[in-house]
């Protein structure tokens, strides 16, 4: 009855600390800091990177070889260090779900099982996806020199980020449309024309949003003449 007491008990054991490797293992996805402000400039943090993009961090090696071990945690919400007990090697990957601030800090752990302190913080701010619309009163105007119709390019998010503006006209960039709306006058040739624009993170440029709109220049009726009854 002991040894059959004394098996369940190493069982249990067991078990238990299999589920404690693999629950703490498990690191909360998203941002370590969904709500503060985001950074003023680029240089604030280690990294601006694109929403959705691979987070990817390599710690320092012993010399010219790597640690024996590389302990990886990442900050939750709360403050807290989750370490990533499945990953001991120099690089860490993770991909980000949601905008805000993933924080991260490492331990080296040499051959002898010696730790080193703590790491600073690694912070990386992963931006909200970016999209534009462009509204205009209208789509059509009369091919008349004087006539205008101002595009506005409406970008979301609305708030809480400097983005840089681009209009293009059949594809070719417009000198000096670099503002959140565009006005198109002076065009006299029927045509159809498409208006673009471009809009840009200043924290990161390599992630656009662009959005076009035709606006159409209809011909004027030629000059009537009057005939008599």
């Amino acid at each position: 009855m002991k040894k059959r007491f004394l098996a369940l008990n190493l069982f249990l054991t067991a078990l238990m600390v299999t589920i404690v490797t693999v629950a703490s293992a498990q690191v909360t996805p998203g941002p370590s800091d969904a709500t503060t402000a985001p950074p003023a400039t680029a240089a604030a943090v280690a990294k601006v990177l694109c929403a959705g993009s691979t987070i990817s961090m390599s710690a320092p090696q012993d010399g010219t070889v790597d640690f024996a071990k590389y302990h990886w945690y990442k900050i939750d919400a709360n403050g807290n260090k989750q370490e990533v007990t499945a990953i001991t090697g120099r690089t860490y990957t993770e991909t980000s779900t949601a905008a805000g601030y993933y924080n991260y800090v490492v331990v080296t752990e040499n051959a002898n099982g010696c730790s080193s302190p703590v790491s600073d913080v690694f912070q990386v701010y992963v931006l909200p996806t970016l999209s534009v619309a462009i509204t205009s009163p209208t789509s059509s105007m009369c091919g008349v020199a004087t006539n205008e119709t101002l595009l506005t390019a409406n970008v979301t998010p609305g708030t809480g980020y400097t983005v840089n503006y681009q209009w293009s006209k059949n594809g070719v960039a417009i000198n000096g449309a670099t503002s959140s709306t565009y006005n198109v006058t002076g065009e006299t040739t029927p045509a159809t024309l498409t208006y673009g624009v471009s809009v840009t993170y200043t924290l990161n440029t390599s992630c656009p949003a662009t959005n076009t709109k035709d606006i159409v220049i209809t011909p004027l009726p030629s000059k009537p003449t009057i005939a008599a009854n």
